[in-house]
């Protein structure tokens, strides 16, 4: 099939010059028919200019920028197993949380992601996801979370959320969780997400954004992200690889 064209808007960075890696993953994953798609990340994905997305033989798709590949995607299942989606977070404790992530965000300087579409400090239209540890046995364990409303600009008339914000919004608390546990300014990169929306999220509501890390090997940081209703419903997750960023 004739190569298809996909365009990340300057809007969504994750770098200050190539996109958010769960906004990408998000607007790959929507070329895809699959309830689950994993997504991998080959190369910093360009803003503003037209890639290209085709068929890979194997099934699937891959983008690319002219002859680069910088991402491959598949249906897939997540494994229970590799990602026990701990209790949701209590809404207060979560919210709590946020306000002091932001608070120390607003008194650090020199942060490379000020301008992160997902957690930017420094952003007001983007999403300002920034997450630190819950208190008690969930922060023991590594949980971050926030609590997180989306505006009514993130999503269509019908008032859903666009599927790239959510995934979008599944992304950087994996960063933060593993940050909380190894320092928050390790620098890290996102390099796999296998995520699915249970149940579209929709502007107005008051979500409880988390993350955990799962495991270490050596560079490769395995973590879960999960997007709960107020309720305690989960209506998103994702399971994570992070590469440590040599040195």
């Amino acid at each position: 099939m004739s190569p298809r064209t996909l365009t990340i808007p300057r809007r969504f960075n994750g770098p200050p010059t190539s996109g958010n890696g769960g906004y990408v993953a998000g607007a790959i994953a929507d070329c895809l028919p699959d309830p689950t798609v994993q997504i991998t990340l080959r190369a910093p994905v360009p803003l503003d200019r037209p890639l290209q997305w085709r068929e890979a033989p194997s099934g699937g798709i891959t983008l690319h920028d002219g002859e680069q590949l910088l991402a491959e995607a598949a249906g897939c299942v997540i494994d229970a197993a590799d990602i026990a989606v701990p209790p949701a977070p209590d809404v207060a404790q979560a919210d709590a949380a946020g306000v002091l992530g932001r608070m120390t965000a607003r008194s650090e300087t020199g942060n490379p992601y000020d301008h992160c579409f997902g957690c930017g400090i420094a952003r007001h239209d983007g999403l300002v996801i920034i997450p630190s540890l819950l208190p008690g046995a969930a922060g023991e364990a590594g949980v971050v979370a926030t609590t997180w409303t989306p505006s009514a600009e993130l999503a269509g008339p019908d008032g859903i959320v666009d599927a790239p914000i959510t995934w979008a919004a599944l992304d950087c608390p994996a960063g933060f969780a593993w940050g909380a546990r190894l320092g928050q300014h390790t620098p890290m990169m996102t390099g796999r997400m296998a995520g699915d929306i249970a149940v579209p999220l929709r502007a107005g509501e008051r979500y409880v954004v988390a993350g955990w890390p799962i495991r270490q090997d050596g560079r490769k940081l395995h973590a879960g992200t999960a997007i709960f209703d107020e309720q305690g419903r989960l209506r998103a997750r994702s399971l994570q690889l992070w590469l440590l960023l040599r040195t």
